[in-house]
């Protein structure tokens, strides 16, 4: 296993982090990595990455639950239900196939950190199966 600290610093925002992970992974040759944030209010996503696109997402975030409120969830007087319930949607992993060293994503993909409870240090993890995926 691999882990890199990542610290954000906003409360909510969307960090480009394609090139830190190939470079978790520049040693393998060919095989699966699987990557996960152990946090309750971050996640992963794989997506376009233009500066436009990063404000919809923040936006989203922070809007796609406030037909919602009020929540119960108040923990130390820190009301971050929203921030909970957007990285259990979004998910906190990701599995991608790595060939030649390099990760396998499409034209457009990249991979996002979404931060929904910052700024926080955020520890993202690298698994890798190495091995012929046939």
């Amino acid at each position: 296993m691999k882990t890199i600290m990542l610290p954000t610093t906003q409360k909510t925002e969307v960090i480009n982090i394609t090139e830190q992970l190939a470079g978790m992974i520049a040693d393998v040759d060919e095989g699966l990595a699987l990557f996960s944030v152990p946090h309750t209010t971050a996640a992963l996503i794989v997506c376009e990455d233009d500066d436009e696109l990063r404000a919809d997402i923040v936006r989203a975030a922070e809007e796609m639950f406030a037909g919602l409120r009020p929540f119960q969830h108040r923990r130390n007087n820190n009301p971050n239900a929203e921030a909970h319930l957007a990285s259990a949607l979004a998910g906190t992993s990701l599995t991608l196939a790595v060939v030649g060293g390099q990760l396998q994503l499409g034209a457009y993909q990249n991979v996002l950190l979404l931060e929904m409870d910052g700024p926080k240090t955020r520890e993202l993890r690298c698994f890798v199966l190495k091995g012929t995926l046939f």
